[in-house]
This record gives C-alpha cells, structure tokens and sequence, in this order.
C-alpha cells in the first residue's frame, strides 16, 4: 500500500523488483499465479472438446440435410457413411444421437439396398436398446428408422422383429408425446402390411391391437389417421386378426365415427379399415354394419375426393358380397344402389371397379335384387363401362356383372337385350384375346342372358356376327323359343331368320347342326326349302330348262 501510494515516480525497473521481492517473501502470490495456469489449461482443454462436439453436430446435421436429396444418396454411400453415422448413436450428446438416427432413417428410407445394410451393421438391436433410456425427440427419430426399415420387404421387417423391435414399439404407443405414438404407429403399419401373414400377427402378438385402438380415440388427427392405417394393415390378413379388431371394445363404432372426420384421409382410412375387416366372411360384415354406417358411407360416395369415394365404395362392396341377408340390407335399408349407379356412371376409368364388383355382388344373388339394379339404371351404366372403358379387366368385370343380372328371369333378359347388352358383350367376346379372362368373362355373360332371352328379335341380329362357339347357343335358345310358341314362326320366317340358319355352315353332328336342324323340322319343307340358299338358283335354272308347248291359231272368217 505504501509502494503505490507514494508520491513519488518510480521506474520500471524498481516496479518490477518490487514485485519479485514480493513473491519471494510470501507463497500466496504464488499459489494464485498456478491457479491462474491452470484455468487457462482446463479452458484450453474444454475449448477442443466443446470444438469437436460443434464438428460433431455440424457433420450429423450436414448428412442428415444431404439425404434429404436422391441424388446425394449413392455418394453418401459410397463415402462410408454408415460406419461414421453408427458410434453417432451413442454419443453423449442428444441432439448428435437424433441428428444420426434422422439421418440413417432417411438414407434407409431411400433403398433396400441400404436398408440391408444398417441391418447387417447390426445398428438395429443399438438403437432399440437405447429407445427405453432416450427422450422423446430419438424415440420418434428411432422409429422413423425402423419404419424405412421394415416398409421395402417382407425379409426386413422380419429382420426387424427379429432385433426385439415390436415390444419396443408397443411401449411407445403407450407415451404421452403424440409424435411418438405416430412414428411407433406408422412403424408397425409397415410391418404389417406385407402379404405375409406372419408378421402382422407377430404385431397383435406383441399387444398393439388395443393400443393401436386406443390411439384412434386420441384429438390429435395424424395419430388417428396412422393408427387407422395399422389397424387397417393387420385386419386385411385374415378373419382371427380382423375379428380381434372387431372385438375390442368400441373400436368399430370409433372407426365408424371418423367417417364423418373433417379430415378426408382419415375418413379415407377408415373406410379401408372397415372394408378389410367386412371382407373375411358374413359375421364380421355383420359386426361391422348398421344403419348409422350406411349412411355415413353415403356421405363418403358424395365426397368431393375421389380417394374417399373409391374407399366408400369398396366397403360397401364388401359387405354386400358376403350374404344376401347383407346385400339387401346395403339395398333396403342403406338404400346405397343409386349412389353406387351415380358413382359409377361419373367415375373415371380403373375407379369403376369396385362399383361394378358392388352391383354384380347384390344382383347375383336373386331376382328381387337384380331387380333393384335395373330399377337404378344399374344395367345403362355397366353397359357404359363396357364400351368406354379402355382396360380389359375393369371390361371383365362388366360383363360378369351383366351375366348376373340376366341370369334369373326372362324380364331381365330382355331389359339387357333392349340396352343393346348382347351385342356389346359379343363384341367385347370378339375382340378380346384367346384365354383371357375378358373372353371368358363375356362368354360366360352370354350364355346366362341367352338362355334366359325369349326375344326371337333381340337373338336374331347376333346370327349376323357370332362364332360358332356363341352361335350355337344364340340357335339353341330359337328352337327352345319356337318350339314353344308357334305365333312367332312366321314372323321369324318373314323377317329372314329361317333364310339365315341355311346360310350357316355347321359342321355335321355338331351342337349347331343339330339346333339348326331342330329348328328346320319346325317348318312345312316347302317353306324351308323357299328360305333355302338354293332355292332361287333352282327356280331360274327351271326357267333356262323350260320350253313352252306348241299352241295352234286358228284363222277366222
């Protein structure tokens, strides 16, 4: 205190003795310059740890942004990526451990290939086993992993079984976050989904069925929405998965309530999900119908999305495809026909389908229903998609769905040969190709109206333009027909039906031959043999081999 508060000016030189004198007479100053050092040290050592944890998250990060992109995809891989990404795992640092499972999701996400690869690294059984110990942000980013995963193939989501992954999983659809129950949800979808039928039971297995139909009661919408597509991927496998769903407690009556969701997708889902229940057999169509859902269908027809329509369609198909107790039920009390007809009529091609599959289901069960059909204008709008659709199994399916309703009575016969239905069948028969199931489906359709048909003039126009493998049908229906009705000869006559027959070229013995033949025994042999093609040729060569009769004149006065 005296040396500086003195007056006096003082050097350097005498300052820095001072100070030397001053360390060499105590050890305080000592200790506190070490101590200084030190600071300085530790600073120096946590300033190149906390570094490398910038380069850490700057490296993570920059991966995690160039998989966003296809196109860096391949380079990532080819630099080595996934053995860098993998230690990242289980960094210290929790937003590093997020960044690197985003990262290696989006890089799974993009190929099969690469998903193969963070199996046989063995990254999966590390990420799982951290999913429990983790915050909410890596359990999402872990399942988001699992999801790539498991969607490119049956052997990969079993590969994802096999690391322990479902139990996991299912306890993250038990959390508070709802972004976790999603990605955990959409996870399970994608194991579900393949055709193999073990993997979706594994999931019910495992418990997700109840927390899967929990789910779907939770406000937040996109859970709804992911959670109704799981459940709709484990139900479509068979009726003991589709019946645990249906049986859970008031999960059928929640499905049915978010078909009149203010979101379209998820009513979307829902109509899928309870069309893949309906359609493993009677009593689950049962379970799933009633008056309340029929009318939210309806709804759901009259959509403005095409994917909700084309959904609402299909479960209706379903139900009404399992029993005609059912079918009448989607007629009369659902009272569902017109606005399957409407949409039909409006669809754009492949959408047509599952109307034209709906109106065949409720048609082919007995006449009262192929009734309601015609009664809708059902049999104008297959007619329709007969001749405009472009795909031959949508044309397929037409023309079976036509052959349902002909097939019962003569009156619905004649209402589809009155639509011009025969010939639009036979040309569609005609113009298909040998052994498809279009020509099949079409000769089939023929048959049924033709053998129910009693218009000789709805018959008569197909003698013009059938191959002998129709044709002989189209005939053996005529003898049926003018056998039994002896009015209907002459007209047939007069109108150049019998002069028709005789121009056919039937092989002898044959099915044809013998209708033909059949119908001939009908007539006086005179009148066949005026129909004959022959018979002109016979009357003008009498007239060249006439030579008329000398006649006398006599000369009067």
């Amino acid at each position: 205190f005296f040396f500086f508060s003195s007056r006096r000016r003082h050097t350097r030189s005498s300052l820095v003795s001072w100070a030397r004198r001053c360390v060499q007479e105590t050890g305080i100053n000592a200790e506190y310059m070490g101590y200084q050092f030190s600071i300085k040290m530790s600073r120096a050592v946590l300033g190149t740890f906390e570094e490398y944890q910038k380069e850490r998250v700057k490296f993570v990060q920059t991966i995690a942004e160039l998989a966003r992109q296809p196109q860096n995809i391949e380079a990532l891989q080819g630099a080595g990526v996934m053995n860098l990404l993998r230690p990242l795992l289980l960094d210290n640092v929790p937003s590093i451990q997020q960044s690197a499972a985003l990262a290696l999701a989006r890089l799974a996400s993009y190929s099969a290939e690469i998903a193969e690869a963070i199996v046989s690294n063995q990254v999966l059984p590390q990420l799982i086993d951290s999913l429990a110990k983790q915050n909410r942000f890596y359990k999402k980013a872990a399942a988001f992993v699992l999801k790539s995963v498991a969607k490119h193939s049956e052997h990969l989501a079993q590969s994802v079984i096999d690391a322990g992954a479902l139990d996991a999983l299912v306890t993250c659809l038990e959390e508070f976050d709802p972004n976790v129950k999603e990605g955990a949800a959409y996870a399970l979808a994608c194991i579900a989904k393949h055709t193999n039928p073990s993997l979706a039971e594994e999931v019910a297995k495992a418990g997700a069925i109840e927390q899967l139909a929990l789910c779907i009661q939770d406000p937040e919408t996109s859970l709804k929405k992911v959670a109704t597509m799981a459940l709709s991927e484990i139900a479509k496998h068979n009726a003991e998965l589709a019946d645990r769903i249906a049986n859970n407690a008031g999960t059928l009556r929640v499905l049915t309530g978010c078909l009149a969701d203010r979101d379209w997708e998820l009513r979307q889902y829902a109509c899928t999900c309870l069309a893949n229940v309906a359609k493993h057999n009677e009593d689950l169509a049962q379970k799933v119908s009633n008056a309340d859902l029929f009318t939210r269908l309806i709804n759901c027809i009259k959509d403005e999305k095409e994917k909700v329509q084309r959904q609402a369609v299909l479960c209706i198909k379903e139900i009404a495809g399992q029993s005609i107790d059912l079918a009448r039920m989607v007629c009369d009390v659902g009272g569902v026909t017109p606005y399957i007809v409407e949409y039909l009529t409006n669809a754009p091609g492949v959408a047509k389908l599952q109307a034209i599959m709906t109106l065949g289901f409720i048609a082919g069960f007995d006449h009262d229903l192929s009734k309601s059909v015609v009664a809708c204008k059902g049999h104008i709008a297959l007619v329709g998609a007969l001749k405009t659709v472009s795909e031959d199994h949508i044309k397929a399916a037409a023309a079976w769905s036509l052959g349902q309703i002909g097939r019962h009575s003569s009156e619905l016969a004649k209402e589809l040969a009155e639509q011009g239905v025969l010939n639009e069948l036979l040309v569609a028969y005609m113009a298909a190709e040998e052994k498809g199931d279009l020509k099949t489906k079409s000769k089939r359709a023929l048959k049924s109206i033709i053998q129910q048909c009693q218009e000789l003039d709805a018959l008569r126009p197909l003698l013009e333009i059938a191959p002998e493998k129709v044709m002989k049908h189209v005939v053996s229906q005529m003898a049926i027909i003018l056998k039994s009705n002896q009015a209907v000869r002459r007209p047939f006559a007069e109108k150049g039906g019998l002069k028709k027959l005789q121009e056919i070229k039937a092989a002898p013995e044959s099915k044809l031959h013998s209708a033909i033949n059949e119908i001939h025994d009908l007539f006086p042999p005179e009148v066949t043999q005026h129909y004959s093609p022959e018979y002109m040729n016979t009357l003008l060569k009498k007239i060249e081999d006439y030579k008329p009769q000398e006649q006398q004149h006599y000369q009067f006065h």
